[in-house]
């Protein structure tokens, strides 16, 4: 029966050295940490004997901590951060050792590999994986190039969900919160036939209502007091496990998730501070903003920012973000005699929409969505997969190996993304004339990539251990784009629309009220509105370490200590934005990763003190960061894909358990990280000086004016999403009693210096760059027989705010669209095993 709280003496993955706060019950008679086993290196091992940095967590340690879903990993693992606050919700978009990805586009990938049974979840659109039956999580920091394959730079998490089992068996749970927050899971176990053919399922939703209201002021399209960054969130879950034989089994595991939510709130931060910034503001301010409405696009950032942070201005009608997956995997379990062969085959469908502000001002300057628009449509990326392994030991167990294929295949079709700018109305100070800009893009992409591998460890002492591995990957990705334009014959009701001097500018005779929101979209008058491109990489990832294990003596209880070096590359390909100057899709190169690590695992004090350590410098080529670039056919601005020539990261963790008595527990994580881009070239686009552009500057004529783009070294700036120093103290004490376990925990976190920032003047402004504190507490009540739970939790409890992301506009209107962090959360659980 599936127990609130196992007390088993060895459990599958127990509890890491980043969870002291979850010993199970026998570990604390004992007064001895529990050996956690884990699959990082795809077989099973001891944790305090594996040669990587891993923090892995059970079921149990997570309902203990409070993770719930994907985003809570920061909570207690090091140097994981997992925000979404770039815009759209229910989007991924995790970071290990400063690695990640911020585009969400079906162009590009993420430098961390998510794995939910063994199946690569590529895209990071419905990825927010809530916490439903699992078994086990792990997380696995450095480049896990060998054995993972391609992007895996900044690490990997690997999902497992609990199997079938032979016994009837149940669990439910239930929370309830402020902001309306419900939650309820249910999880079933079925034996079919025997113990031969066994089912499990389970299903749950999670909504929550939003933080930040919508103040539209007084837009008669847009509900005032509309509630951003809500939650609701649902899916389900079957398995069906064959036991053909003793050593043969099958599992057929099907997965659903569905999405549907509102967008980020975000607030305006006005920052003038930085020379030549805001040279679309300069352009647009004097003959279409301020005319059209009687502010400048400042004073409409400022408008918003003075409502507060949780009190916005947005002029979508309906912002938002949805996704739909669909997930099936078949594995196939062989095992004969000291060997083992595993197959994994897997598909996996999202669907996903999004509507968006990027401006974060109550006037429609800059808007991204792709439904509720003519023509839109969902992203859809159809992705198969199929790996291989054997697995096993030979020569007396001295050798023990792992070698496999590697088959992937996606097909993503963004559908058109719509992107409406104005109408402004008054523009070049005539009531009829309308500054209005609309275009869509549709993106058809295409990935192939194949690859072999293997790894051995060679026993070549009691207490000697050498490990290499290969691996060879080759990819093909193509991208084919479309661009169309507003038709401005069907651009008003009646009359007929015409353009007048630019192709922004249209002159509506009949007056205001005869705009057609619902026009259609024709191919403009550009060679370039159609491309396509393809580009084939390859790759060689290797590695090596070298381990040398303890025995009991003295002091020390047990552990290892190691010394690695790995290596990982991030897929280059194209990005849909165009070179300035030609008009072509830009190219990105691969992104390439070697990490050398010196780690140390020790348990002392009899199994009393958990002592990890990991050392790490990692030195990375071409990485691929974000950008603002210019599109040529119609001025409009963009993120995109740059390399930065070469950057590096140095740092160390350390994660520490102890249990000084029978009841308390106490776990203590620092990491200090020091990142350096050592080589940055970019343009830049600033407004032109009085004088002139400078004489290395190139003049581009966008829309109403001309701006210049100019080099730019960027080599002085922060590495995104790398904290100078994390801080992590947790502790939990039990009584027991008659009535069962009183367990109190609480946690404290601090991350020193964060920086999320984006374009060159939002980096140079300091804007993001901040610390964040958190302190969050859980009180539960656990029934004697272990099958009841009931919890008091609160997060943020002292209602800390700080910026987490946002859109940086600060080059391009000299203001910043800013996310701000969760307030004060709390509420109760139930959970019932039966």
């Amino acid at each position: 029966m599936h127990k609130v709280r196992s007390t088993a003496t060895t459990v599958s993955l127990a509890v890491a050295a980043s969870t002291a706060a979850v010993i199970p019950l026998s570990a604390q008679a004992q007064m001895v940490l529990e050996e956690v086993i884990v699959t990082a290196r795809k077989r099973e091992e001891s944790l305090q004997e594996t040669p990587i940095a891993v923090t892995a967590l059970s079921a149990r340690a997570m309902e203990e901590l409070g993770v719930r879903d994907i985003s809570d990993l920061r909570k207690v693992a090091p140097n994981v951060d997992v925000y979404d606050g770039n815009g759209s919700t229910g989007t991924g978009s995790i970071y290990i050792r400063g690695i990640g990805a911020r585009n969400e586009g079906v162009n590009f990938d993420s430098g961390v590999g998510i794995y939910l049974d063994g199946i690569y979840v590529s895209r990071t659109s419905g990825a927010v994986l809530d916490n439903v039956d699992l078994q086990s999580v792990q997380v696995l920091r450095g480049p896990q190039g060998t054995l993972f394959g391609k992007n895996t730079t900044g690490g990997a998490v690997l999902y497992t969900t609990n199997k079938p089992t032979e016994e009837l068996s149940g669990h439910a749970e239930l929370m309830a919160g402020n902001y309306d927050q419900f939650t309820a899971k249910l999880t079933g176990n079925l034996p079919l036939i025997g113990d031969t053919l066994l089912s499990r399922f389970s299903i749950y939703s999670n909504s929550r209502d939003g933080y930040v209201t919508n103040r539209a002021n007084g837009n008669p399209d847009i509900t005032d007091g509309q509630e951003f960054n809500d939650i609701d969130r649902k899916g389900a879950q079957a398995q069906l496990r064959y036991n053909a034989s003793d050593n043969l089994v099958f599992d057929l595991n099907y997965m659903y998730s569905e999405t549907d939510q509102s967008a980020r709130g975000m607030d305006c931060e006005v920052v003038d501070s930085v020379p030549g910034s805001g040279w679309q503001a300069d352009l647009q301010n004097s003959f279409i903003i301020v005319p059209s409405t009687g502010q400048t696009i400042q004073e409409w950032c400022a408008e918003n920012n003075s409502l507060g942070i949780d009190n916005v201005q947005a002029d979508l009608d309906r912002p938002g973000y949805r996704a739909e997956t669909n997930t099936l995997g078949l594995t196939v379990d062989w095992e004969f005699e000291d060997h083992s062969f595993k197959s994994i085959t897997a598909w996996r469908k999202t669907e996903s929409g999004f509507s968006q502000e990027i401006d974060a001002i109550g006037i429609p300057v800059l808007v991204r969505t792709n439904y509720d628009e003519p023509f839109a449509d969902d992203y859809i990326t159809d992705a198969y997969s199929q790996e291989f392994q054997f697995s096993g030991s030979v020569f007396d167990d001295s050798l023990e190996y792992v070698v496999g294929l590697y088959g992937f295949w996606e097909d993503s079709d963004s559908g058109p993304r719509v992107e409406p700018s104005g109408p402004f109305f008054g523009a070049l100070f005539i009531p009829n004339v309308a500054y209005y800009t609309a275009s869509h893009t549709s993106l058809t992409s295409k990935n192939t990539a194949w690859s072999a591998f293997g790894q051995a460890d060679w026993s070549f002492h009691d207490d000697w251990r050498l490990t290499l591995g290969l691996r060879y990957t080759e990819e093909e990705r193509e991208l084919t784009r479309s661009f169309r334009v507003a038709d401005i014959s069907q651009i008003a009701t009646t009359g007929d629309a015409s353009n007048i001097v630019s192709e922004q500018f249209v002159l509506f005779p009949s007056g205001p009220e005869t705009f057609n929101p619902n026009h259609g979209y024709v191919v403009p008058d550009d060679p370039l509105a159609d491309q396509e491109d393809k580009v084939d990489d390859s790759a060689v990832t290797p590695m090596a370490s070298l381990q040398y294990s303890f025995g009991e003596s003295g002091f020390i209880s047990g552990g290892s200590a190691y010394l690695s070096a790995t290596n990982g590359f991030l897929s280059g390909g194209i990005s849909d934005t165009l070179d300035i100057e030609t008009g072509l899709m830009e190219r990105y190169d691969p992104e390439e990763v070697w990490n050398y690590e010196l780690g140390l695992k020790i348990d002392t004090l009899d199994r009393q003190l958990r002592i990890n350590m990991a050392l790490f410098y990692t030195d990375y080529e071409d990485r691929q960061l974000t950008t603002v670039k210019i599109n040529p056919v119609d001025g409009r601005i963009a993120g995109s894909l740059i390399n930065a020539e070469s950057s590096r990261i140095a740092g160390v963790e350390f994660e520490t358990m102890y249990l000084p008595t029978e009841n308390l527990q106490i776990m203590a994580n620092i990491t200090f990280n020091d990142g350096e881009i050592k080589e940055y070239n970019d343009d830049r686009i600033l407004s032109i000086p009085e004088g002139g552009a400078p004489a290395e500057c190139d003049v581009v004529t966008v829309g109403t004016g001309d701006v210049m783009t100019c080099p730019v070294d960027r080599s002085d700036e922060n590495l995104p999403r790398l904290p100078e120093a994390i801080y992590y103290l947790a502790a939990q004490y039990t009584w027991d009693t008659s009535i069962g376990d009183i367990v109190a925990m609480g946690a404290w976190s601090y991350r020193q210096d964060v920086d999320n920032c984006f374009d060159r003047s939002s980096c140079l402004s300091g804007l993001y760059l901040n610390d964040q504190e958190d302190f969050s507490a859980r009180l539960t009540w656990l029934s004697n027989d272990e099958n009841m739970r009931l919890t008091a939790f609160g997060t943020n409890l002292t209602d800390e705010r700080y910026i987490v992301g946002g859109v940086p506009l600060v080059d391009v209107t000299q203001t910043a669209g800013v996310v701000y962090s969760p307030p004060r959360m709390y509420g109760l659980e139930f959970a019932y095993s039966f």
